[in-house]
């Protein structure tokens, strides 16, 4: 069973300033950093909800909702502070589109794992894999709302237990990429992972996806144009677009294979909204 972590959690300005000058006085030079996010699963777009870090002594949650972005910005650009993390893309590229920045000095463990051919590459079977350690619960975290306030405490503490791990992780893999002779492969993947550019215009899945390429032409032109109208009353309902119009209707709508007014209304969707929706919808087919 899970012992329960002792952490201190941010959720003012002045206290992200404190523990920056903190880090400073003690010559903290690396730390362990996460984030959590929301990716359209609970509310509309993309949000930047936590920020965990461990500095070799003391676990720190940030709740960055309080925290004005300058200050947040000035926390992840600093390049005098090494960050190790794991698989930081995703985390750049949420960064780059809530905040407009990126993260700089990064020690990302992935390329290490990519490098000695993990079978499971994930951060809870390699924390398994290489030192014998469990994360619990790790499922029931997957799909949870981390735009919640109050935070619930079990899952702070399961969002911790990331970063708990990542300098004894980084020291067990910097020591197998030794053995193999693979340090110098790894040093110039963590570079190139750096200096990567945030992936944030690409396509939807939607469009990229087998079901998508098999539409007519005309099919195509019209799933477009729905998706558009349904991203755009998304936004104004603070809504996963999926809540509003399933990706498996939108796909029959536009190969006229289903009535716009045939859809349900999921119980989370106001009813203006829905009308308002699916009357658009209905005139773009009329044209």
């Amino acid at each position: 069973m899970m012992q329960p972590m002792n952490y201190r959690m941010i959720t003012g300005n002045t206290q992200l300033q404190a523990l920056q000058q903190s880090l400073s006085q003690r010559d903290v030079a690396v730390i362990a950093l996460d984030i959590e996010g929301e990716f359209n699963l609970h509310v509309y777009g993309e949000r930047l909800c936590l920020i965990q870090l461990y500095d070799g002594e003391q676990l720190t949650a940030v709740d960055p909702l309080e925290i004005d972005r300058p200050l947040l910005k000035a926390f992840f650009e600093d390049r005098g502070v090494l960050k190790i993390m794991y698989d930081s893309l995703s985390d750049q590229s949420l960064l780059f589109k809530t905040l407009e920045t990126r993260i700089h000095s990064i020690v990302d463990l992935k390329p290490a794992v990519d490098l000695l051919q993990y079978a499971r590459r994930d951060l809870g079977s390699v924390l398994n894999h290489a030192l014998g350690i469990t994360i619990e619960k790790k499922s029931r975290f997957q799909r949870y709302n981390w735009t919640t306030r109050p935070l619930a405490a079990d899952a702070v503490e399961y969002a911790m237990s990331d970063v708990a791990h990542l300098f004894a992780l980084k020291d067990h893999l910097l020591a197998e990429l030794s053995a193999a002779g693979l340090i110098d492969a790894y040093l110039l993947k963590n570079l190139m992972l750096q200096n990567k550019p945030p992936d944030i215009n690409r396509r939807p899945r939607l469009f990229r996806s087998g079901e998508f390429r098999n539409l007519s032409a005309s099919a195509r032109q019209r799933f477009e144009r729905i998706y558009e109208i349904r991203d755009g009353y998304a936004r104004e309902a603070d809504l996963p677009p999926d809540t509003l119009l399933a990706k498996r209707h939108l796909f029959q709508i536009a190969a006229n294979r289903m009535q716009a007014a045939a859809l349900e209304v999921n119980p989370r969707v106001p009813q203006s909204i829905h009308r308002k929706m699916v009357a658009d919808i209905e005139a773009l087919l009329d044209e």
